[in-house]
């Protein structure tokens, strides 16, 4: 973590820490408690407040509570005996929300880059046309958080007509606030700023290059994160934030600056799904057929929405297309189920042979008889 993040590590109250969490920790036996600002193989850089931050490791990268820590998440501490006095993580709070998306690798099993935040900044830059299915994408994770989504179009200064692009995404995504804003001129920074405040925290996400540690530096009134530039060529970002870091602003409120995103994969977000694509979702209970693949079947009321022009195809098939990614996951989750309980039963049996042939042979012949 920079000197700069250490610098404006708050008090506890001030990282959202309260009476209950007091309660939850002194359960625990916690010899200090804070929030993680930053996770990284295993080493967790947590605020313990008194403007202090502590590295905490975890047993075998995991707490007794089976649970990985994550950037935000609220723990409890103390001094593993074993190595020295190191800092542990011995206990992670339950989780008010959660932004997560299917970790990279063929085990279907979540990657939590974010915990107990309020609004998710789905961030687009204007300096690029608007990529609507990843655009719709994100916001699935997002609204499946628990958080509330709010579409930030950054550089707004780079186009003529920044209103226009508001308008288009607000035909797909209903009830999701949008700003075009611009940390050169200062369009909407205010509005921005109002959203952040108290113990009220936001995590950013986008791909490199649209400006979101540009955004945190500005909230933060100095350079908090690095910043590089982006490609003339194609608009390509460079990854300058390679962790998700927690950064709590001088005037209240804290931010979550993520690295930059070009493949997210869902994770178990049907929630998400459904309050990205409401009309479609909803018709699906309209459908002829319980068992309906809203493709050729009469009386299918989803491939009625294209046909009355209510909703266009490109967001029905993007739909269908998010759907049976899950379905897909739903699939490989069973079979990981099941591979896991077979060799469970293998190993059980490999062990209790093991055992028996470890027995004194006049045992054995008894327990035969």
């Amino acid at each position: 973590m920079s000197d700069a993040m250490a610098r404006l590590a708050p008090d506890l109250p001030s990282l959202g820490w309260n009476a209950k969490l007091d309660k939850w920790a002194d359960k625990h036996d916690a010899e200090l408690r804070g929030r993680v600002a930053r996770t990284h193989r295993g080493t967790c850089v947590v605020f313990v407040g008194d403007n202090k931050v502590v590295t905490a490791t975890s047993a075998s990268v995991r707490t007794n509570t089976g649970k990985a820590p994550a950037t935000g998440d609220f723990v409890a501490i103390r001094a593993d005996k074993e190595n020295d006095g190191e800092y542990l993580v011995s206990a992670i709070a339950n989780r008010r929300t959660a932004l997560a998306r299917r970790a990279p690798g063929r085990a279907p099993e979540p990657q939590i880059l974010a915990a107990n935040i309020d609004d998710v900044f789905v961030m687009q830059g204007m300096d690029r046309p608007v990529n609507f299915p990843r655009l719709e994408r994100l916001l699935v994770i997002a609204w499946d958080s628990g958080a509330e989504p709010v579409v930030l179009l950054t550089k707004a200064d780079q186009v003529n007509d920044p209103d226009s692009a508001v308008k288009a995404i607000q035909a797909i995504a209903p009830g999701v606030k949008c700003l075009a804003i611009s940390t050169h001129t200062g369009r909407n920074i205010e509005a921005v700023q109002k959203r952040i405040h108290g113990t009220r925290t936001v995590a950013l996400i986008g791909l490199s290059g649209i400006g979101k540690s540009t955004l945190v530096n500005t909230l933060s009134g100095g350079e908090v994160q690095r910043t590089g530039q982006v490609r003339a060529v194609d608009s390509r970002g460079r990854h300058t934030t390679v962790t998700r870091d927690l950064i709590p602003l001088p005037g209240g409120g804290i931010v979550v600056d993520t690295p930059g995103i070009r493949e997210i994969a869902l994770w178990e977000a049907r929630t998400g799904l459904a309050k990205t694509f409401p009309l479609i979702h909803e018709a699906t209970d309209r459908c002829k057929f319980a068992d309906c693949t809203h493709n050729r079947e009469p009386d299918c009321a989803v491939r009625r929405l294209t046909r009355d022009r209510i909703v266009n195809k490109r967001r029905v098939d993007h739909y269908l297309k998010l759907q049976a990614e899950l379905d897909d996951q739903d699939a490989q989750k069973a079979d990981f189920a099941r591979r896991a309980e077979n060799r469970a039963k293998v190993n059980a049996e490999e062990r209790s042979d093991r055992k028996e042939k470890q027995r004194p042979k006049s045992d054995r012949r008894r327990r035969r008889r």
